[in-house]
């Protein structure tokens, strides 16, 4: 398992000028750091974000694009940063409209790695920046941070960039207090149950960086994809039966009627010990605020007993 833990350690400084930033309300847990978005400079240059991750990463920097692909579906499973009013839609993020995204004269064209095809006839309406947070052998929240100072640095918000970072890490200190006395018992990090197979993250998975910040062990060891989760059968979340199963999705309206459609689901030991907490959708592609978003509802929703249900 990985055992990497990025040293991000604030000076005296930042971390006062950032604690009066939030207001301490990051350190209780109780609102998103997407409060602190603001308005986009007019001065700035007019972007197009035609990935997710991308987009999500400059909202958080206070940075308002032009064009974002997908925003209903954006805003049911991203979540946060919202995208605020005005931003257009731009067509599907795996095939962006690229008639319409010329019509809006972009000076900088940003992009995941997901749609590198289309760098040729993207570079004919404006240069492209490639927003990467998952490299192989990488350590994706790392990496996140890395490319969001790089893309910083091309925007010319250095500074927000800096002051976003010293929030996160304030932020990130605070939940680790409020997680330090639930770490006894491994968790399962599971996504999108179907029939009888599920995505579980790995320990290449941006949830694994977060998990050994805040000292908490994943109850899956074996392989992982590119992106840090593979398809295992319900039957292998046995393998460690003291393990705590966290449902990272909000997508399955109704627990009791997937245990009654899963036999295997129901034989589980965590969820016949009850040993189950449900967060609301996280993003998975996604970068320090993906990364925050989930470290934040781990903090609120995980009990302190390992036999509560949350």
């Amino acid at each position: 398992m990985s055992t990497f833990v990025p040293d991000h350690r604030l000076s005296r400084r930042a971390l006062l000028r950032a604690g009066a930033a939030i207001g301490g309300t990051a350190l209780a847990g109780a609102t998103p750091m997407a409060f602190a978005q603001t308005s986009g400079s007019p001065a700035g240059p007019r972007i197009a974000a035609l990935g997710w991750a991308c987009a999500q990463t400059i909202l958080a920097l206070g940075v308002v694009p032009l064009v974002i692909p997908e925003i209903e579906r954006y805003g049911r499973l991203v979540v946060e940063p919202a995208v605020p009013p005005g931003v257009q839609e731009i067509g599907l993020r795996s095939e962006p409209n690229l008639e319409l995204v010329q019509s809006f004269a972009p000076e900088i064209i940003i992009i995941d790695p997901s749609i590198a095809a289309v760098v040729p006839r993207l570079k004919l309406i404006a240069p492209v920046e490639m927003f990467t947070i998952f490299r192989p052998g990488g350590h994706p929240l790392d990496t996140a941070r890395r490319s969001t100072m790089e893309l910083a640095k091309r925007l010319g918000v250095q500074g927000a960039c800096e002051a976003y970072f010293a929030r996160f890490d304030v932020a990130m200190a605070g939940y680790r207090e409020r997680l330090r006395d639930r770490g006894g018992k491994p968790l399962y990090l599971v996504s999108e149950i179907a029939r009888n197979r599920a995505l579980v993250f790995g320990p290449n998975s941006l949830y694994q960086e977060v998990l050994d910040q805040f000292g908490l062990k994943n109850a899956w060891t074996g392989q992982s994809g590119p992106w840090g989760y593979t398809s295992v059968g319900l039957e292998v979340l046995a393998a460690v039966p003291d393990a705590r199963l966290v449902l990272m999705t909000s997508r399955v309206a109704d627990v009791e009627a997937l245990l009654k459609a899963s036999p295997v689901l129901r034989t589980l030991p965590s969820l016949r010990s009850h040993r189950l907490t449900i967060l609301d959708n996280q993003f998975f592609y996604g970068g320090v605020p993906a990364a925050e978003r989930f470290a934040r509802l781990l903090a609120e929703r995980l009990p302190r007993e390992s036999h509560e249900q949350g």
